[in-house]
């Protein structure tokens, strides 16, 4: 399943509005000085479909440059699936995820049910970037720890409030921060990420009053195509294809521990 070449330019434009990059004819390799730590600010790009051997060749050396900058990750991502002959090839073992890439079908958009009474804002202030930060502790902070979820939204904040193109939403209901969401536009293409309620309002239909009115914006950006990536084992998945998203590819995600 191939993925359109629009969706792919709009993530890999979405990206680089938080990291810089270098780019050769088989790679884009991103990283994140502000943030070094996050996965998906500092990884590679696998950019086209090469042999296993060439391929093997390509994550062997970015592993050893990792290593060589003292960072205790290596993180690929490959917009096809993965063989395990490859990966038996391979000196390091990695954590393997697959997401797919979901687009929306803009006919159900009249039929998607919302919540009434929810306020939906654009960041634009770093006192509603601490409103993120609330969200995603809500969220993660068991799992990932206050100090990482921390950094991460004040660092993202800054993107938030600049005129880089990535905004930032926040859902209110009575006085309560119900969720947040993140939505990029490029050349009619509008991805959406960072989707979350927090888990305390979910299943109450918050979460598909923030997706309509960001595919709102969207539209009246003139964006011909909504997409958002997830996990192919999250549950999440199945709450963006009841309400009209359908699955249009894959990647595979290879993550490498180097500690």
């Amino acid at each position: 399943m191939l993925i359109d070449e629009k969706i792919i330019e709009c993530e890999l434009e979405y990206i680089k509005c938080f990291s810089k990059f270098y780019e050769n004819e088989d790679i884009i390799r991103f990283y994140d000085n502000q943030l070094e730590d996050m996965y998906y600010h500092n990884y590679t790009y696998i950019k086209k479909a090469m042999s296993e051997i060439e391929l093997k060749g390509i994550i062997e050396n970015e592993i050893m440059l990792r290593l060589s900058q003292k960072s205790n990750f290596c993180n690929i991502i490959i917009n096809s699936l993965v063989n395990d002959s490859l990966l038996a090839m391979l000196k390091y073992e990695p954590q393997i995820s697959r997401n797919g890439y979901y687009s929306f079908d803009l006919t159900k958009f009249t039929k998607l049910n919302t919540q009434s009474g929810c306020t939906i804002r654009k960041v634009n202030n770093k006192e509603m970037v601490e409103d993120i930060l609330f969200c995603d502790l809500q969220h993660n902070e068991d799992k990932l720890g206050k100090d990482f979820c921390t950094r991460r939204c004040y660092r993202r904040g800054k993107v938030y409030i600049s005129d880089k193109g990535v905004n930032s939403y926040v859902c209110y209901y009575e006085g309560d921060i119900i969720g947040n969401c993140d939505l990029f536009i490029h050349k009619g293409v509008a991805k959406i990420e960072d989707f979350a309620v927090i888990p305390i309002h979910q299943r109450k239909g918050y979460g598909t009053t923030i997706l309509k009115e960001l595919i709102s914006f969207a539209i009246k950006k003139n964006s011909h195509t909504v997409y958002l990536v997830t996990d192919e084992d999250d549950t999440a998945k199945e709450m963006y294809q009841k309400i009209g998203f359908n699955k249009i590819g894959e990647r595979t995600d290879l993550f490498f521990d180097l500690t």
